[in-house]
């Protein structure tokens, strides 16, 4: 029961305004890319691929919690908090990132689609990654230093894949015949992600 009483104090606190911020700057984004023409599948699968990481970095934002040293005697324990926090940031970058696509949908030439499914699991498991580096850093720092140190690993870990071109993320594309295996393997890794977040989340003590 306590901590549904939380739910409304803790969305209350929550930093909502950096995933909202980018889930605004990533609908611009795909908007204004190409505007007045009809956006390519390929273009609105990068652009989506971007918001996905953007809203990552972002969503970790959300974990911080300025007085998380301090609140190891509060009556809900550290994991639930953290818990309803990592489902605002869900919720905040999952109404982002679909708003996106609703744009680039829209946009899409006549024949042209997109294949959701895999493009959905990809920002799923970004996010997940971005409030896994940021729960990490959360146990060896505080406030916004454990945030920027989270949302740094993140992008090191977005240059690696750049500057290593394979046929997994970001240079697999949906004509590929390794698209459908790529992205079981991208599901098959959400739950080992979820699994570090748990142990992220556990009390300081």
């Amino acid at each position: 029961m306590r901590v549904i009483h939380l739910v409304g104090p803790l969305a209350r606190a929550f930093g909502w305004a950096p995933p909202a911020v980018t889930g605004a700057t990533t609908v611009l984004m795909v908007a204004a890319v190409d505007a007045g023409s009809p956006l390519s599948a390929g273009m609105a699968l990068t652009l989506l691929r971007m918001g996905g990481v953007l809203l990552a970095a972002a969503a970790g934002f959300g974990l911080v919690d300025e007085m998380d040293a301090g609140t190891a005697a509060a009556p809900v324990p550290r994991w639930a908090r953290q818990w309803l926090r990592c489902a605002f940031a869900d919720l905040a970058a999952a109404l982002g990132w679909t708003a996106a696509l609703l744009v680039a949908v829209a946009r899409l030439p006549a024949g042209q689609e997109l294949r959701v499914p895999g493009m959905a699991v990809e920002a799923a498991v970004c996010v997940a990654v971005g409030l896994l580096a940021v729960a990490v850093a959360g146990r060896f720092h505080q406030g916004r230093a454990a945030a920027l140190a989270g949302t740094g690993a993140l992008v090191a870990f977005v240059s690696v894949t750049l500057a290593l071109r394979g046929t997994y993320w970001p240079w697999l594309y949906p004509q590929e015949a390794a698209w459908d295996a790529v992205h079981y393997g991208w599901l098959a890794a959400l739950p080992l992600v979820l699994a570090g977040l748990a142990w992220a989340n556990r009390d300081l003590r």
